[in-house]
């Protein structure tokens, strides 16, 4: 029974993991300052080497300057909420064990 289960929710759990998995990096990318500081540096550059003027430089440092607000309070607010409900690594994980008959299952917390 559960192999026929497993054979017919085989498409839909990978579908699932791809999901999760472009979720994980969209979220990755999102939080990433790195790339916005490469981009502060190559402005830098740029105006030091006189190929833009000073009006393009301060509003393009305006604009990656504000980004890079807005990805720190991400990261906090994501800290804060992870904080406020407790979920750490190790609090949101948990162990599932199989035991006695066959569908009695039973949780590690519950012990």
């Amino acid at each position: 029974m559960f192999l026929i289960d497993d054979l017919l929710l085989a498409p839909v759990n990978g579908f699932k993991f791809i999901l999760g998995q472009i979720q994980k990096m969209a979220d990755q990318e999102l939080n990433d300052d790195s790339v916005i500081k490469d981009q502060l540096l190559e402005l830098q550059m740029r105006y030091e080497l006189e190929e833009i003027s000073d009006e393009e430089f301060k509003t393009r440092e305006a604009e990656l300057f504000a980004r890079l607000r807005a990805i720190k309070m991400r990261q906090l607010d994501l800290l804060h909420q992870a904080t406020a409900t407790g979920h750490t690594a190790d609090s949101s994980s948990f162990v599932i064990e199989v035991g006695g008959d066959e569908g009695d299952f039973a949780d590690s917390r519950d012990r």
